[in-house]
C-alpha cells in the first residue's frame, strides 16, 4: 500500500494542477509518480523539468538503455515498466531487455554495451572508472555524456522515490 497516496489533479495544490494535465496530454494518461509527487509541487516541477530536458541531446536508444539498466540494478519494477516500453519504442528488443547484461556481445554493440557498463558503475558505485568514461566520450560528445548521467541519476532518484513511497503500478 503506497505510504502517500497519489492525488487527482483535482484535488493536487494549484502548483502541481497545471504539471499534472500536461503530463497527462503529454502520456495519454497519469501515472502514479507523478500525482504522488504533486504533494510537493516544486519536486514534481523539478523532477518533470530533467525529465523534459533528457530528451534532447543523447540517442533515446542509450538513454532508456541506461535508464532501464540502472532501474533493474534496483529492482524498481515501476520504472522499468514504463521505461522497457520507451526502449521499445527507441529500438531495443525484448532479447535485449531481458538481458541487459554489457558482456552480450551478440545483443549489443560496442556503444550500447560501453552506455550499460556506465549506467551500472554509476548506478552501483556512483564512482565511474577513467577508461570507461574514455570509452564513452570517444562516441558522445560532453553535452551527451552530462545528459547519460543526468538519465541515470535520475533512474536512481525515481527508483528510490517509488520503493521510498511504495507507488504502485495503476
Amino acid at each position: 500500500m503506497p505510504h502517500a497516496q497519489p492525488l487527482s489533479i483535482e484535488d493536487a495544490p494549484e502548483k502541481s494542477q497545471p504539471i499534472l494535465r500536461a503530463i497527462e496530454e503529454k502520456f495519454g494518461q497519469s501515472m502514479n509518480i507523478f500525482s504522488t509527487l504533486a504533494h510537493q509541487p516544486d519536486v514534481l516541477g523539478g523532477m518533470t523539468q530533467i525529465n523534459d530536458g533528457l530528451q534532447n541531446d543523447l540517442p533515446a536508444k542509450y538513454r532508456e538503455l541506461a535508464y532501464y539498466k540502472a532501474s533493474q540494478l534496483n529492482s524498481c519494477d515501476y520504472c522499468s515498466h514504463y521505461h522497457r516500453q520507451a526502449a521499445k519504442k527507441a529500438g531495443l528488443t525484448d532479447q535485449q531487455l531481458d538481458s541487459m547484461n554489457a558482456s552480450a556481445t551478440d545483443l549489443f554493440d560496442s556503444k550500447e554495451q560501453a552506455v550499460l557498463k556506465y549506467a551500472e558503475q554509476l548506478t552501483v558505485k556512483a564512482n565511474m572508472d577513467a577508461a570507461l568514461v574514455q570509452e564513452i566520450q570517444a562516441f558522445l560528445d560532453e553535452k551527451q555524456l552530462v545528459t547519460l548521467a543526468a538519465a541515470v541519476a535520475l533512474a536512481n532518484f525515481t527508483n528510490r522515490v517509488n520503493h521510498g513511497l511504495d507507488i504502485q503500478l495503476p
